[in-house]
């Protein structure tokens, strides 16, 4: 009875020390774009695949990267796969100033639509919003975009 009882605990530990969102889809919600409208469902994916990037403006990492997901959204754009940022886990007026270095169709999140316990995040999505792969932070070993999508699984 003793080995049940330590392997139970020793689940009930790792589930609780689990870095991130573990859900197995993204939420059926629409949040608003810096430009303006409200974006496409986090559900959906116009594309066989679709990356969601989650950030943050108080993370550092997030600021320093900023250039590397710019670059690599511009590239998934010319290879035919959908991606979206969401910036958030902050209040408006600093999500608004962060999602301006994405551009006009960043989604604003300071309502905690997304849930996620580190940021930045990558998750990559089928059309129907199921959770293919999921990485938290910035793959540093990736020298271009090409790098950067062949690591996410993407086209």
């Amino acid at each position: 009875m003793r080995a049940p009882a330590v392997l139970l605990a020793a689940l009930i530990t790792l589930a609780a020390c689990g870095g991130g969102d573990t859900a197995s889809r993204l939420p059926d919600v629409r949040l608003p774009t810096l430009g303006g409208p409200l974006g496409p469902s986090l559900a959906t994916c116009a594309t066989a695949k679709c990356l969601t990037v989650i950030v943050a403006p108080w993370c550092s990492v997030c600021h320093q990267v900023t250039p590397d997901i710019v670059r690599l959204r511009r590239f998934l754009d010319k290879t035919g796969v959908s991606s979206r940022v969401v910036v958030g886990l902050a209040e408006i007026e600093p999500i608004k100033e962060f999602a301006a270095l994405y551009g006009s169709d960043a989604l604003l999140d300071d309502q905690g639509a997304i849930k996620a316990r580190g940021v930045p995040q990558f998750i990559v999505t089928n059309r129907a919003g199921d959770v293919i792969k999921r990485v938290g932070g910035f793959p540093r070993g990736a020298s271009s975009s090409a790098d950067l999508a062949a690591y996410f699984d993407l086209p």
